[in-house]
């Protein structure tokens, strides 16, 4: 029943947003928005329940600012949502901004959640969409000296055509490594050594070589990718990162706005990544197995375990009790802190299993709108990436969304056609078509929806180092930025999905209550606490580095206690579950004592209870 009625609420949101198009439309949802005009309709958002607060400022003198929706509520979860943290998804940022008109034009999600909305994170990288030389540039202007000179920014890329887009040069080489494809001569693909083929040419991006150092657009101005810049997995090889997580201030003044609010129980991220239809990756390498712990020599006698065997976590933890100090809580975290596990580098299976099972209904929500999913593949994440900092480090379940991605090209062939080819096919080897699929879907794309906009025609150029260049390829933010026209159907269709999301959150209750009378004046008390929603909490990941906030069962009154804590830690708790504390105390008939669920994140929970009554 209380599922019809959460069903029965989202889809008469979706009712809502699809009657309120129109009048979003008279808001500017037709065109995107430069940082300028982002920072107006901020401040206009920000009246009654709503709070612009300014984090950071960027290198290039943008302010980097959060919305609060919701600044009249306290002692509710907060969902945090960041978007375009690499900047070269325009689209991200106009779909921040359509998530806060949608927040601010109903209550239904707002009532007993705060909301926290950054739609733009890099405007120093974001600002090049809008300016007269297009880039597809993902760094801020942070002064770094990227060639190790005594110039910063002096050798970056050049429009050598006159287009006002920076694409590719072809260069005619015999040490090239690229020759044209077979399939599409628009299209360049490495020399197959293997297939005695010879690299005829080279490719680099559009440019001189301004500083004469034998480098091509090696010292741009600018700067740090704030897309990637966390600490999670930081990227210390990638100099567009940085030298450090959080150097660049835009990265640091996020970093100290979330820590700050302990509250955020759930993140979202508007971008390039897509956990909300494929859920996060794993396989990378040096991840602890959790099913499988060595416990080693040097702590096997004093836990009394076998050094030759492999222990669950579970395992692990009941060793763990036996030598800790009693009322010491044992966790996955102090288990994995003690034995020097490591950081984790892969998404835990348990979190898989909610990852999975809303991508599903996801897709399947999607496919109720006549939404394909036929599209590219969303990029994965990147390490240093906000969305995997938010998950592995704040141990809170991280969606993420990727609002456009270009449809995969469609071989539509009739059952003669196919015939056809199945008999060419036996009768001689196919031609691989060489081409990959990738790239003929942007092609098709560039063709059948930006009048072929979306690929510069190689043109032959003149060019001081080299005698045979040619300057052309695939336009710079084709994968992510659609027509303005498609802004508000995108996002109209898509991120209702996200206010679903919330409803889900952990949800904490007193299920029910037991007061036995023992005798002598001595009771028993017996509390069941119910997790109602539909996350566990904390997620496992938060159980393995312990960082989300405890959930606390409190005892306040004139009592005595006999057996149990004033303050009880919950643990983890499952979705959909109930675990049952018990205390032994003492205290007068009838006297009444405060029992409590305390949490930084969740909204407390206070209860009467009448001792003998």
């Amino acid at each position: 029943m209380v599922k019809k009625l959460l069903y029965l609420c989202f889809s008469g949101m979706l009712i809502f947003m699809s009657s309120g198009l129109k009048a979003q439309s008279d808001t500017g949802f037709g065109k995107y928005h430069t940082n300028r005009e982002i920072q107006q309709l901020l401040k206009g958002f920000s009246s009654g329940n709503a709070k612009l607060h300014t984090i950071a400022e960027s290198p290039g003198g943008e302010p980097i600012t959060v919305l609060e929706i919701g600044a009249n509520l306290s002692d509710v979860p907060a969902i945090f949502v960041g978007a375009n943290f690499e900047g070269d998804a325009p689209l991200a940022s106009e779909g921040a901004l359509f998530l806060a008109k949608m927040l601010l034009d109903s209550t239904a999600y707002t009532k007993d959640v705060k909301w926290y909305i950054m739609p733009q994170p890099n405007p120093d990288a974001a600002a090049v969409y809008f300016s007269a030389l297009k880039t597809g540039q993902t760094t801020n202007q942070f002064k770094i000296n990227n060639d190790g000179d005594e110039a910063i920014g002096e050798d970056g890329p050049d429009d050598l055509n006159g287009d006002g887009l920076i694409t590719q040069m072809r260069i005619k080489s015999i040490e090239g490594s690229y020759i044209v494809s077979d399939s599409d001569a628009r299209l360049m693909k490495k020399a197959d050594k293997q297939k005695g083929e010879r690299g005829t040419y080279k490719v680099l991006t559009e440019g001189i070589d301004n500083d004469k150092d034998g480098k091509y657009n090696e010292d741009a101005v600018g700067g740090i990718n704030v897309g990637i810049g966390f600490p999670h997995l930081f990227p210390y090889e990638n100099k567009d990162a940085g030298l450090f997580a959080g150097q660049t201030p835009e990265v640091y003044g996020i970093l100290r706005f979330i820590y700050d609010r302990p509250e955020i129980a759930m993140v979202y991220t508007l971008g390039n990544s897509n956990f909300c239809l494929v859920p996060p990756k794993g396989g990378r390498k040096g991840d602890a197995n959790l099913d499988r712990i060595k416990i080693p020599r040097r702590y096997a006698s004093m836990l009394n375990a076998d050094a030759s065997k492999t222990y669950t976590m579970d395992e692990a933890k009941e060793l763990f009790k036996t030598v800790v100090p009693e009322g010491t809580e044992v966790t996955t975290s102090l288990v994995a802190s003690y034995l020097s596990l490591g950081p984790a580098l892969n998404p835990l299976e348990d979190d898989l299993v909610f990852y999975k099972k809303y991508a599903e209904d996801y897709k399947k929500y999607l496919k109720g709108k006549d939404f394909s999913t036929e599209t590219l593949d969303p990029t994965p994440a990147k390490d240093g990436s906000f969305e995997l900092w938010a998950y592995y480090h704040l141990g809170v379940p991280s969606f993420s969304m990727r609002l456009f991605s270009v449809p995969k090209v469609k071989e539509a062939e009739s059952d003669e056609s196919a015939d056809s080819k199945e008999k060419e096919k036996k009768a001689a080897p196919a031609k691989k078509d060489e081409s990959g699929d990738k790239e003929k879907a942007l092609l098709a794309y560039s063709e059948s929806e930006l009048d072929g906009a979306g690929f510069v025609a190689w043109t032959k150029v003149d060019h001081p180092d080299f005698d045979e260049v040619e300057v052309g390829g695939f336009a710079p933010y084709i994968e992510t930025t659609p027509k303005a026209e498609k802004i508000e159907s995108l996002a109209a269709t898509q991120l209702p999905w996200l206010l679903h999301l919330s409803t889900e959150l952990p949800d904490f209750a007193i299920a029910d209550k037991k007061v036995t009378d023992m005798g002598g004046g001595i009771y028993k008390l017996e509390l069941y606490v119910a997790n109602n929603g539909a996350l566990p909490y904390p997620i496992s990941m938060g159980q393995r580095n312990g960082q989300p906030a405890p959930v606390i069962v409190t005892l306040e009154g004139d009592m005595e206690l006999l057996e149990g804590k004033l303050r009880t830690p919950v643990g983890a708790i499952g979705a959909n579950q109930v675990k049952k504390y018990t205390w032994l105390l003492k205290a007068n008939k009838n006297k009444s004592i405060t029992a409590g669920i305390e949490s930084a994140v969740f909204t407390d929970v206070v209860e009467q209870i009448k001792i003998g009554g």
